[in-house]
């Protein structure tokens, strides 16, 4: 006989299927309607996938670039450590001249000077996007006592950058 399986409706940031099921035998359809079950996500995993979220947006804001002077600047890892290291030549020689290329491709002069507020300003802002995360992460396990208050904690606001 075949069984028809039906999940009711639920919202997915909140609850799942259950692993039980209810069986009703309809004879007129020659079938056996199977209704799964649904049940609350446990609040502890609803932090831990806010949390991920929150982690996830941070990778984002961190590595997406940022402006500064005018000039973009490229902030995901491989640009960083490239800036980092420009930065210790810099510091042993400010007065030198190192042309750079943009985030944009445009090129650019810059002093040792202007490579060192730089990368001060990468650096800044990427402690700015873990500070935010972090408070996130602190509103997040503050939240409860149920799922929707988890879930009314604004992860996408207040990054650095925006006004």
């Amino acid at each position: 006989m075949e069984i028809f399986e039906t999940v009711p409706p639920f919202n997915a940031r909140t609850h799942r299927q259950a692993a039980t099921y209810a069986d009703t035998l309809e004879l007129d359809h020659q079938r056996i309607r199977r209704v799964w079950g649904v049940e609350p996500i446990p609040l502890d995993e609803v932090k831990d996938a806010r949390k991920a979220a929150a982690t996830d947006l941070r990778w984002q804001k961190e590595t997406g670039g940022i402006v500064i002077g005018g000039v973009p600047v490229a902030t995901d890892d491989r640009s960083k450590t490239l800036i980092l290291g420009k930065r210790a030549q810099a510091q042993s020689n400010p007065a030198a001249s190192f042309r750079w290329k943009a985030a944009s491709g445009e090129w650019v002069d810059l002093t040792g000077a202007q490579i060192i507020a730089i990368a001060d300003a990468v650096a800044d802002h990427v402690q700015a996007c873990f500070d935010r995360e972090g408070e996130l992460h602190d509103l997040i396990d503050a939240a409860g006592p149920d799922a929707a208050d988890v879930l009314a904690v604004d992860i996408s606001a207040g990054w650095p950058g925006e006004h």
